[in-house]
């Protein structure tokens, strides 16, 4: 938690700040937010391909697969699916874990489901998985990119390409920043209040998407 206290308190200090900035300046609609919705609220329907599809067209809608030679790039959708089947049990387990009483064993299931999933063609994993994560269990996984989440966080954007040190990233980030974040009680409020004023704030569907709509309004010039 040491290496994200200042992240912490500049978050909860200036929460209602950031939080207009975001809805006041930043545009994600259309498809991003349509299939961001359809893709969390069906993530325990037993219909579980058209959950994956939604959760695929929401990571091609933020911009995971670009046209043309270069950017970045998915894999095609029945890779991802084959890798999601081979995790489904513990994806469904996830669902259910309450990340201010996170225990040990959550940890090493959140480690696999992270180092099963296949959805990027490059060898980096952290951006497109905790993405994909997100949207299939989105009150523990955050999304995590190198615009906003590392550069907030970490002043940088590299990534080493290592799957076993991309985990370790994403668990402090979980640990060290979201956690403390969400279990501040007046935060707490705040997005309770936020959550259930869907007509205005259509972004705020969770607690740490939450987080991460601040991240993006603390850099929105």
């Amino acid at each position: 938690m040491q290496i994200f206290s200042e992240k912490i308190q500049d978050i909860l200090v200036n929460a209602e700040k950031y939080h207009e900035t975001y809805y006041a300046q930043v545009r994600f609609r259309g498809p991003s937010l349509y299939f961001h919705h359809r893709a969390i609220s069906t993530r325990e329907s037993a219909d579980f391909i058209t959950h994956l599809e939604y959760v695929y067209a929401a990571l091609a809608s933020w911009g995971m697969h670009r046209m043309g030679p270069g950017g970045s790039k998915m894999v095609p959708f029945q890779t991802f699916q084959e890798s999601i089947e081979t995790i489904r049990e513990q994806i469904k387990t996830a669902l259910y874990i309450n990340p201010l009483e996170i225990r040990d064993e959550d940890w090493l299931l959140l480690r696999d489901i992270f180092e099963g999933i296949k959805v990027m063609a490059s060898n980096v994993s952290l951006i497109g998985n905790s993405k994909a994560m997100h949207h299939m269990m989105p009150n523990i996984a955050p999304p995590i990119d190198r615009r906003y989440t590392l550069h907030f966080l970490y002043g940088n954007t590299n990534i080493k390409v290592n799957l076993n040190r991309e985990w370790e990233i994403m668990k402090e980030i979980i640990s060290g920043f979201y956690i403390p974040v969400a279990g501040n009680s007046e935060f707490s409020a705040l997005a309770r209040n936020w959550m259930q004023n869907q007509n205005e704030f259509p972004w705020d569907t969770t607690v740490f998407k939450i987080i991460d709509n601040l991240i993006v309004g603390s850099r929105v010039d």
